[in-house]
């Protein structure tokens, strides 16, 4: 479905605003000029990059510190191809590091981590990310695939002895795709029958991890972009889906989509009804965080608030749990529940007809587990 082309303000009245978490090294002395791609703030999870060339200062709010940036230069990225055929695995992951790559497959990873702690001798490259909002198995082999293959071949020389299971050139065991397909341990689950999923032991990859990737490894592009999604869901329930994703910058204004769409569909959402995020008004203002929006579902009419009523026990919970790890024993206390093979995917919660959220039952028990193998 598409909605028509969306009209730009000037880049100059759409500064860029980035939000470092707390605590973060900052590289700069603020204000100074940045250049697209350099390194701004260096953070417990990899480097926060400038997403275009500017004037960059720092905001302090009663909260939080903020980088504005006011664009003044070229919004292009470099399209050159350099392959080197004797990259070593140290210096790919220097440059995964340097052009700010994270895992899109895992929160809170950057990309080189998983590399550096892969010890085994299994690596699967999924086609699925985790909504598939993107097809990005299709955008791989449309744009990608001599650099796809290139790849497959670093791999045999980084890990001699690992069987790389490649689903982006090679069909999947299953009919389609179905959520959640895109989480890593449920793909492996349904791919592979592997039971127990760890990150050291299975070295995983999706296509959109890839595609950011080749893109570091082989044209030097860094990570300061990501293609975004729109969805609309209508006053009678029913869901629209633009024709293609648009690309955005981090920390790019999303002034000039929301003033279009505000009359309309006057709240939205981040990423996906599964994520159980919070709704936003159309008509504030908002930046785009890509390392944790992939997609932006624009509502209309009123959003009404679920509220939370007694368990009925019909078990849909623990019926449609793809991992089998009983949710329903966090609400009635019957039986156990398999905190360490829960994904998150939120179905539970989804599905849930008395509105209980056990999606934050869930990250309560979790974060106590963490403590308690902390302590």
């Amino acid at each position: 479905m598409v909605h028509g082309k969306f009209s730009r303000k000037t880049v100059l009245e759409e500064p860029f605003t980035l939000f470092p978490e707390s605590g973060a090294l900052y590289l700069k002395e603020f204000p100074t000029r940045v250049f697209a791609g350099e390194p701004l703030v260096r953070q417990s999870v990899g480097t926060l990059l400038s997403p275009v060339d500017g004037i960059a200062s720092l905001i302090q709010g009663e909260h939080s510190t903020k980088i504005r940036i006011v664009q003044d230069g070229s919004f292009q990225l470099s399209s050159e191809t350099r392959i080197d055929s004797s990259l070593k695995l140290d210096q790919a992951l220097q440059r995964m590091d340097e052009l700010g790559l994270v895992s899109l497959d895992f929160s809170n990873t950057t990309l080189s981590s998983l590399f550096k702690t892969f010890c085994s001798t299994l690596i699967v490259l999924s086609p699925y990310t985790k909504t598939q909002s993107v097809d990005f198995q299709k955008i791989l082999l449309e744009e990608c695939r001599e650099l796809h293959i290139r790849f497959l071949e670093y791999l045999k020389v980084w890990f001699p002895e690992a069987s790389v299971k490649d689903y982006i050139l090679f069909p999947v065991p299953f009919r389609k795709y179905e959520y959640p397909l895109g989480y890593p341990q449920y793909f492996v689950k349904k791919a592979l029958s592997e039971n127990v999923f760890q990150k050291e032991k299975i070295l995983y990859l999706g296509p959109e991890t890839l595609y950011h990737l080749y893109r570091a490894l082989f044209k030097k592009i860094p990570y300061i972009e990501r293609n975004i999604t729109i969805y609309y869901v209508g006053k009678n329930g029913g869901l629209k889906k633009e024709e293609s994703p648009i690309k955005l910058r981090d920390g790019q204004s999303l002034g000039f989509l929301l003033s279009e769409k505000k009359k309309e569909y006057p709240n939205f959402t981040f990423n996906s009804f599964f994520d159980g995020g919070e709704f936003h008004s159309s008509s504030e203002e908002y930046f785009l965080d890509i390392y944790k929006h992939h997609s932006i579902i624009f509502v209309s009419g009123k959003i009404q608030e679920r509220n939370e009523l007694p368990c009925i026990e019909c078990g849909e919970c623990t019926y449609n749990c793809p991992l089998e790890c009983n949710p329903i024993s966090l609400v009635n206390g019957q039986g156990k529940f398999f905190a360490d093979a829960c994904i998150e995917c939120g179905i539970c919660t989804y599905l849930c007809p008395s509105g209980i959220s056990i999606r934050n039952k869930i990250r309560e028990v979790k974060s106590r587990t963490q403590e308690n193998r902390n302590a």
